[in-house]
């Protein structure tokens, strides 16, 4: 313990010196798993067990056997586990034996990982382990090499590493592809937990179409610890599935601290403390929960304090995020500032501290975060800022009730209409058509939506592609996204991109835009071509945008109904309309507003998704302004309180509230990401937490510790804490008499 005792001490100085404070030290001390049997006990190939041997594997741990007999079995298996617990070798182990069983020629297995980048960085990793039993294995995805894909084709291995967008577009575009996965007996997903939302929406259609093209097919999948893994599992695969658990910790000891930045802005801390910790020797990765804010923070390390931690983030070249692992890794730079892109297992070598410059959105993420730092048996410094937002805020008064959270549950959205035409298209053109009545209900209520976009025409039983129109859809499609990209140019050079809706609060003109560690201004905001042009900008640029909104409901769709209490709830299709009026300009350093400014005509975007309408008791507030205030304060802390429970962070879900006591929220990507179903079941949950934070607060009637959001349209106008807890009072009381939601087509009232 004299380690952490010394890490205590050294954070406690570091932090004081800035004018912060050490909220709460919480030491987590993980043991050894229950063991199992001896490798050389299993009836493995004696190749394949002095490979693992060697790797220091000498005997699996309990959940790993679990894993090898029910694998061995044939059945298709979910595994959860912590970050470093040995999760990898729970599957490898059961299934390289299976291929030297299975025998046969072709490709027999399929090794499955969300990205390009961690496919071949898992490739090296495990390449003397797969090489030591005998296996051929190939990596095939959009980086391989027209002569290395040919020799593939022409000569398979037993075992083919790729990734979910190889397999996407393979089987719709290519006959080569399909005979290649067509012999293929099971199919890997490591990183399960990823797969969630709009992503793991796009998996299931692309694990339903493996499925068609391989036949039998056994599935595994493998993650890090969730809540549902058996209900998040039998969704992804469309079968039934068994689940192993594993320790939910990595077998170390690390000092977790939360820390409270005091006056300085979260972002000029992170960057303090990020450079002070490297300055005392210390290897740092520091998370942000924002592209841009990642770009921000790293410049203010280098302009700042001199020291260099490059951004690794979505959007930026996957060469260049090569090179930022590289460079950590072999201890080039000392620090790196990333978004989630590095919660996953890419290999960045040994890491002594992990920063987070805010609360991940949900318990699995923290988790996963903080498992990187402290790995191969060294002790670990994980250091959280908690300031000025609802729920940071009610950690800090009950620190402890973070650190025994049970992880959330996973959740994707099979209604979604969008993700759901593209992979029907896809089926089409893998298939060359489709029987309607054979379809799965997700892909037969998409038919429609092919037909009115001429991609695809009925006959009294089966749906036919548009070959050229059904092609198009497939190769625009991205499967991170369900809404259309916005593509960035600057002087004529394409530099990034960025989803819609979220394009149009990051792209709007006059918008403060950061690309690898660059300011740029946008200029020009296309939505009809979908791009957007950046001018550059000098590097001392002291100031960051947000943009000026209002969010109205055209019409609800409903799906399903409940009451929670006297609170009528609807959760279906939401058809949102999105206005950006103009933008605020910020201060970097204290987030103080400088300027606000307006177009001469708004920019508008509509889209449908899925969403809760809810009606809360319309109580007499004496004016329209304090029922306002109170509704849609209401509507932020109900979005905030998401966050713990359902994992939800303050951009996956959006809201609107009216006067009336009609409240919406709903899913911010298009055709929705689950996170609103997941509301709509656990509201009462939610709910509990809102009016402890509501309650709580020692502000006069709203702060940024209760019921203010960096995300609120209008700049946190018309708020009321005060109002808010008057609501969900009544809510509770006996007295409170259920309310008839009267008929939900048609809403529409403009924002508060």
């Amino acid at each position: 313990m004299e380690r952490v005792e010394g890490l205590r001490e050294l954070l406690r100085e570091v932090v004081e010196r800035k004018g912060g404070k050490v909220i709460h030290f919480h030491v987590e001390d993980s043991g050894e798993p229950e063991r199992g049997p001896s490798v050389f006990s299993l009836e493995l190939d004696a190749r394949l067990a002095k490979a693992l041997s060697d790797e220091g594997v000498s005997e699996l741990y309990g959940f790993q056997w679990q894993a090898y007999r029910l694998i061995s079995e044939g059945k298709n298996v979910i595994i959860t586990a912590g970050t470093g617990t040995g999760k990898t070798e729970a599957f490898m182990i059961p299934l390289l034996d299976r291929l030297r069983r299975l025998g046969g020629s072709g490709v027999q297995a399929l090794l499955i990982y969300p990205t390009k980048a961690l496919a071949r960085d898992q490739a090296r990793r495990l390449s003397r382990l797969i090489e030591g039993s005998g296996i051929r294995y190939a990596i095939l995805d959009g980086d391989t090499p027209p002569s290395e894909r040919r020799d593939i084709y022409a000569d398979p291995p037993q075992l083919l590493i790729t990734n979910p967008d190889m397999i996407h577009l393979g089987l719709a575009l290519s006959k080569d592809f399909r005979e290649l996965v067509s012999t293929t007996r099971i199919a890997v997903f490591d990183e399960l937990h990823v797969y969630q939302g709009v992503f793991g929406t796009h998996l299931k259609w692309v694990i339903e179409r493996l499925k068609r093209a391989a036949g039998n097919l056994q599935l595994v999948g493998a993650g890090a610890t969730i809540g549902n893994p058996e209900e998040l599992g039998e969704s992804l695969f469309s079968a039934e599935v068994s689940v192993v658990i594993g320790p939910p910790r990595r077998r170390s000891t690390a000092l977790h601290a939360f820390v409270d930045y005091g006056n300085s802005s979260r972002w000029t801390f992170a960057a303090y403390l990020t450079s002070s910790l490297v300055k005392m020797g210390l290897k740092v990765l520091t998370f942000v929960d924002s592209q841009q804010m990642a770009e921000l923070v790293s410049v203010m390390i280098r302009k700042n304090h001199g020291v260099e931690a490059p951004v690794h983030r979505a959007g930026l070249p996957a060469e260049y995020r090569r090179r930022i692992e590289s460079m950590l890794s072999s201890g080039q730079v000392r620090a790196v500032v990333a978004t989630s892109t590095l919660e996953l297992g890419i290999d960045i070598g040994d890491l002594d501290a992990v920063l987070m410059a805010s609360l991940p959105k949900s318990y699995s993420s923290y988790v996963q975060r903080a498992g990187r730092a402290g790995r191969r048996g060294r002790t670990g410094l994980v250091v959280t800022l908690l300031g000025d937002d609802p729920i940071e805020a009610y950690y800090a008064r009950r620190p402890e009730e973070h650190f025994n959270r049970r992880p959330e549950q996973g959740y994707i959205e099979p209604d979604n209409l969008d993700v759901a035409k593209v992979h029907l298209a896809a089926l089409l053109l893998q298939s060359g058509a489709a029987r309607l009545n054979d379809l799965p209900k997700g892909l037969r209520d998409a038919a429609d939506e092919l037909v009115k976009l001429n991609v695809a025409r009925k006959t009294s039983y089966l749906l036919l592609p548009l070959w050229s129109a059904a092609r198009r859809l497939v190769e625009s499609s991205s499967l991170r996204s369900s809404g259309p990209i916005v593509r960035i140019y600057h002087g004529g050079k394409r530099i990034g991109e960025r989803e819609m809706p979220m394009a149009l609060y990051d792209l709007h003109p006059g918008a403060l835009y950061y690309h690898a560690g660059r300011p740029y201004i946008v200029s020009s905001l296309d939505l009809s071509r979908m791009r957007a042009e950046v001018v550059a900008l000098p590097e001392n640029v002291s100031f960051y945008t947000k943009p000026l909104y209002d969010i109205s409901i055209s019409e609800v769709e409903p799906l399903e109904r409940r009451f929670s209490g006297p609170v009528p709830l609807v959760y279906g299709r939401v058809h949102v309309i999105v206005s950006v009026s103009g933008y605020v300009i910020k201060d970097a350093a204290s987030g103080a507003t400088i300027s606000e400014n307006y177009y001469e005509t708004p920019i508008t975007w509509d889209y449908w998704t899925m969403g809760v309408l809810m009606r809360y008791p319309s109580l007499d507030f004496g004016s329209l302004e304090d029922r306002l205030s109170a509704y849609h304060a209401l509507e932020h802390v109900l979005i905030s309180a998401a966050r713990p429970v359902i994992g939800a962070s303050d951009t996956d879900l959006s809201g609107v509230s009216y006067p009336t006591g009609h409240i919406v929220i709903y899913d911010s990507h298009v055709g929705g990401n689950g996170l609103s179903r997941l509301l709509f079941k656990r509201l009462e949950d939610v709910e509990t937490i809102a009016e402890n934070v509501v309650s709580s607060c020692t502000c006069y009637d709203g702060c940024p510790k209760c019921v203010f959001s960096p995300y609120c349209g209008n700049n946190n106008r018309f708020l009321s804490r005060r109002g808010a807890l008057r609501v969900l009072s009544a809510k509770r009381s006996a007295s409170a008499q259920a309310i008839e939601l009267e008929s939900v087509k048609s809403v529409s009232i403009k924002a508060a």
